[in-house]
């Protein structure tokens, strides 16, 4: 017999979480990806999906102004682990690599010191646009 699932999701590589906390950031769950807020900045996003192992690990948002040398912070990963869609960048530092664990802290270091390269304005306030629940709701 099947085990009842919770309805409460759990965080994905919930030690990020936990290295961020002293910064209290906002939690926000959507499309199969937990996503990490400091104030009006879309920092990160978590994922850890069953059904698609390709796409799990964690994300970091940047813009094309910072993704190249944001790169050089992490040499072991490839060309293919940097999405760019217009001004908008992430480094995909996926959860198969080796070295996950240790850029996960590397990436979270660099947010507890402020690192301006990682993060970008939400949609919210780039457009201006009120709390927009559908998209994302607080955990």
């Amino acid at each position: 017999m099947k085990e009842p699932q919770s309805k409460k999701q759990t965080v994905p590589f919930e030690f990020v979480i936990e290295e961020l906390a002293s910064l209290r950031p906002t939690i926000k769950n959507a499309f199969g990806f937990t996503y990490v807020y400091l104030d009006e900045k879309l920092l990160l996003s978590l994922r850890n999906n069953v059904k698609r192992p390709g796409t799990n690990g964690m994300w970091l948002f940047t813009t094309s102004e910072h993704i190249d040398s944001l790169m050089k912070e992490f040499p072991g990963l490839s060309r293919r682990q940097v999405w760019r869609s217009g001004k908008n960048c992430w480094v995909v530092l996926a959860a198969r690599l080796e070295c996950f664990e240790e850029y996960a802290f590397k990436a979270c270091e660099l947010i507890l010191n402020g690192d301006q390269r990682i993060g970008r304005l939400s949609r919210r306030y780039r457009t201006g646009v009120g709390d927009d629940t559908r998209l994302a709701r607080s955990v």
